[in-house]
Formats: C-alpha cells, structure tokens, sequence
C-alpha cells in the first residue's frame, strides 16, 4: 500500500492525535521531498515483509505482543529522519486555553482547522521555500472546513506576512490513512508525542508496549522533553507547544 504521490516538489502528509479526551492535542506531520517518495515506500514495504507486517500501522494498534516489530518501525523512521529524507514538524495544543464558542462559533472542528493552518504557514510552507509546489495530504477526517478555502487562506497568509506571492500551496488534499504508508508512519510517531505529552506513559494502567515505543521516540528524538520547543535552529524534527501568535 504505498500511497499518494503529487507532482509537486514537496508534501506535507498530516494528521492529528488526541483530539478527544485528551488535555493535549498533537497535529504533525511529515515534509518529503516528491523525489523521494518512492524510495520511503520501498523502504516501508521492505519492512513490512521482513516482519510479516501486512495489517495497517497505527498507534492503537500497538500492543505487546507486537513491541518488537514498532520499535523496528520507529528504528526505521529515525533513520529516514536523520537522512534528511523525512522531516517531522509537530504544534502541540492545550484544550484548556480553547474557548470555541468565543472564536469558534461553538465548533471545536474551526479550532482544530485553525491548528493546521498555523502548523503549514509556520512549519511547512515557509521553512521550504520552492518555486515548483507544495501540497499538502491530510488523513481523511469529517470536516466542517473546506480544504479549498483552507489552502486559499494559507496562501493568502504567505503573501500577506512573509511575501510569499507565487502562491505555492497547489494542493491539499485528503487521503484515507489505510491507503497510505506515509499517513501509518506519522499516525504512530504522533501518537508516542501525544502519549507522552498527556503524560500516559506514567500512569500504571498503561500498557508497557506503548510506554516503551513512547519513550524510544522521545530518546530517538535528540529532544529532553515533548513540554518546551524545540530549538528554532533544528527542521528534521521540531516541537512547537502552541500559545497565541507565531513561533
């Protein structure tokens, strides 16, 4: 199941985690190079046939009879990561400071809207700067936002705020997760971010596998700790911990 492929120069594959109810949202997402797609399909494909890993890669699947074959896959994203083949770019949000019926007009999904746009204007669309495209593929999700009107509000915010006029946003798009190894891939680092962020890897009941691919994310990370940004100097793999306003 290798997945969707544009013509433009770069993709954003992004999703969410714990929109819930968990205190902490997670909305992140990979930036690859469309040169470079199907060599990370290959590369996931490979490691699914070498572990007999046919079923779709997700963190709720994560279990403890299967801890051998996620830390494989997490070994295998870092080392996509570290190659500069696959960059990782995540906004983590407090739902304590969400006040939707205020700015929202009472719909929690605006909110959740307005995080991705923050996220592509902030961690995508200025920190890869191209004159060939960019496109963005959401996991499918019900949506009271047009991706339409959303990609044209991105664009618009580029040439407003940063003088980027040629309007490089072709694309935003949305794709069912299970067609999708890039969409699987950052379904499961997302989720060790969201895990360790609401702090579940330290509540007793947890299951041990989760806790154990949390944590390795964490330490495969360079980071010290998902709760501060992580410095404005690194792009492979970046923690925004979102207040009002741009980074």
């Amino acid at each position: 199941m290798p997945g969707f492929c544009p013509p433009q120069e770069y993709v954003f594959f992004a999703d969410e985690s714990g929109i819930s109810k968990d205190r902490f949202t997670v909305v992140g997402g990979f930036c690859v190079r469309r040169a470079m797609i199907p060599q990370i399909h290959a590369s996931i494909e490979a490691y699914r046939e070498r572990l007999n890993m046919r079923a779709e890669l997700k963190w709720t699947r994560i279990s403890n009879q299967k801890i051998e074959e996620y830390k494989a896959l997490v070994d295998l994203f870092f080392a996509l990561n570290n190659a500069n083949q696959v960059h990782f770019h995540c906004l983590v949000f407090d739902s304590h400071q969400a006040n939707h019926k205020k700015y929202n007009n009472g719909d929690r999904d605006v909110g959740l809207s307005k995080l991705y746009y923050q996220l592509i204007v902030h961690k995508f669309a200025k920190l890869y700067p191209t004159d060939q495209g960019m496109c963005v593929c959401l996991d499918h999700r019900n949506s009271s936002t047009s991706l339409n009107d959303m990609r044209e509000m991105i664009n618009n915010a580029l040439a407003r705020d940063h003088e980027i006029n040629h309007r490089p946003l072709k694309q935003l798009v949305s794709q069912d997760s299970c067609e999708d190894d890039l969409l699987q891939l950052n379904d499961v680092i997302l989720g060790a971010i969201c895990h360790i962020r609401n702090g579940k890897h330290l509540l007793a009941e947890t299951r041990a596998a989760k806790r154990e691919i949390s944590q390795l994310v964490l330490e495969k990370s360079g980071l010290q700790t998902f709760d501060r940004n992580s410095p404005r100097n690194i792009h492979r793999f970046s923690v925004w911990n979102f207040r009002a306003g741009p980074r």
